[in-house]
């Protein structure tokens, strides 16, 4: 049995995204230069995630930051205790 977990995480100003298998990372998602960094030892047969990948990870912090932004909305006036 293996475990794959998929991070992505936002600010309004910064995103990360990063495929793990075992606890391992497989890849991760370089927002700045625009690409994927595949982080697999060259000795192992490389797990995919297809060519879009890229695309996939920009559509999740697109939902990342709108959600970001909803949850600041609905948070701002909200009184520290209950």
């Amino acid at each position: 049995i293996h475990t794959d977990m998929q991070m992505i995480g936002c600010s309004e100003t910064e995103g990360a995204s990063d495929n793990s298998l075992d606890e391992e990372d497989v890849i991760v998602v370089d927002f700045i230069a625009e690409r994927v960094v595949d982080t697999q030892p060259s000795f192992v047969d490389h797990v995919s995630f297809g060519k879009d990948i890229f695309q996939v990870a920009m559509g999740n912090l697109i939902a990342c930051r709108r959600n970001l932004n909803i949850t600041q909305k609905a948070l701002k006036d909200q009184p520290l205790e209950s």
